[in-house]
């Protein structure tokens, strides 16, 4: 087998009940410079602190107490930035199928071929790049947001919905000039280039996860 392309240092959490399972890729994954924090349940994962940024939790199927499924649904929430691969034995595929119609990233079936399952880390962590991309543009947007004035969020919210400054003035009792001075400023502030950016710009601070 070639030698895995990452080389990076990152961890992933393990959530698998046999501990040769974990220990095993635990040494494969060291290999690509990845550490891996293993969990014997998954009551043991969800109690520990996780990361504030996107991250992979390879998650067993088949688990003492609450199941893999149902981690994963706590992982699945909104706001959740877990990029889960779903590990099942050959019995539990119609499962493994269900829990990616559930949000899972990819699944993999026990006993692992070394050379797919990296390439499915590979594939879950450039993803998560593309994630923690995303989030450091939303909490730019949000950043931008806190620094308007409470009458620029309320020009905000309304230009979002369409009203033209005109719409703008007479709904909070201003004049145009006004309207269109707070309208220039919004725009600076956010750093929207257009109308349409502003609107999604606003669309990801809504979809931004809550801390």
């Amino acid at each position: 087998m070639d030698p895995p392309s990452m080389a990076r240092d990152v961890t992933i959490f393990v959530v698998d009940d046999e501990a040769q399972v974990s220990d095993s890729l635990a040494l494969l994954l060291a290999t690509a410079d990845i550490r891996v924090a293993s969990f014997a349940s998954g009551e043991a994962f969800l109690a520990a602190e996780r990361p504030r940024e996107p991250y992979c939790v390879l998650l067993d199927v088949r688990l003492p107490g609450m199941s893999g499924l149902e981690v994963l649904r706590r992982l699945s929430a909104p706001g959740s930035n877990a990029v889960v691969i779903i590990i099942t034995g050959h019995g539990d595929v119609p499962t493994a199928v269900s829990a990616m119609r559930a949000g899972a990233f990819h699944f993999i079936e026990k006993p692992f071929d070394s050379e797919v399952l990296i390439e499915l880390v590979e594939e879950a962590l450039a993803h998560i790049d593309r994630l923690a991309d995303d989030l450091a543009r939303t909490e730019r947007v949000c950043e931008c947001f806190n620094a308007l004035t409470p009458r620029e969020k309320e020009v905000l919210e309304l230009l979002v919905e369409g009203f033209p400054s005109k719409l703008v003035a007479h709904k909070l009792g201003i004049s145009i000039r006004t309207a269109e001075h707070h309208r220039a400023a919004v725009m600076k502030k956010m750093r929207a280039r257009t109308l349409s950016h502003l609107v999604r710009m606003r669309l990801s601070i809504a979809a931004a996860p809550r801390g």
